[in-house]
């Protein structure tokens, strides 16, 4: 009896660690979603254009500036942007939910983007795409999607959950396999 309980609570586990299959049914990085995300403003880096993310592999993290697992997911995708610079491989943020604690939100964005100093593009009011990709309703959440548009992996932080954001080595091996 204990062990069948000992697998039931690493299955549980293991399935937590997973995004349910219902959230990725349907999610594609189509035109649709490469127009909505286009329109949406730069914080970081140059304009995010729409041939950015057309045949290539997209790394997608949304993040918001008072969100604790949100910085080392950052210092992450600073170091997959590093290593992928050379490759068909767009980095990109999208802030989200940062209107959450209404008090100083413009100022302290402003400073969580000079402290993680990105190497990716950010853009924000990513509200307006939250449905596109989900919708979005915990963060970070990362998505990366293939050069077909579909997505290779998907990481939503959960309540409670001891994984606060994908790793280096996940996304690194997920990226290379989708190149």
């Amino acid at each position: 009896m204990k062990r069948l309980l000992l697998i039931g609570v690493i299955i549980l586990t293991a399935a937590m660690a997973l995004p349910a299959k219902a959230e990725t049914e349907g999610l594609a990085l189509d035109e649709a979603s490469r127009a909505a995300l286009v329109e949406l403003p730069s914080l970081v880096r140059k304009q995010l254009l729409e041939t950015h993310l057309v045949d290539r592999v997209v790394v997608i993290g949304f993040f918001a500036s008072w969100c604790p697992p949100c910085r080392p997911e950052f210092e992450t995708l600073n170091a997959l942007q590093r290593e992928f610079a050379h490759e068909d491989v767009e980095v990109l943020a999208v802030n989200i939910f940062e209107d959450h604690f209404k008090q100083d939100s413009e100022a302290r964005l402003a400073s969580f983007l000079v402290k993680t100093a990105p190497l990716f593009k950010v853009v924000g009011e990513g509200e307006r795409v939250a449905e596109l990709f989900g919708p979005v309703t915990r963060i970070p959440t990362t998505i990366v999607f293939g050069r077909d548009g579909r997505p290779a992996m998907h990481f939503i932080h959960l309540q409670g959950a001891d994984k606060t954001h994908a790793s280096l080595d996940e996304l690194r091996a997920v990226v290379a396999a989708a190149l």
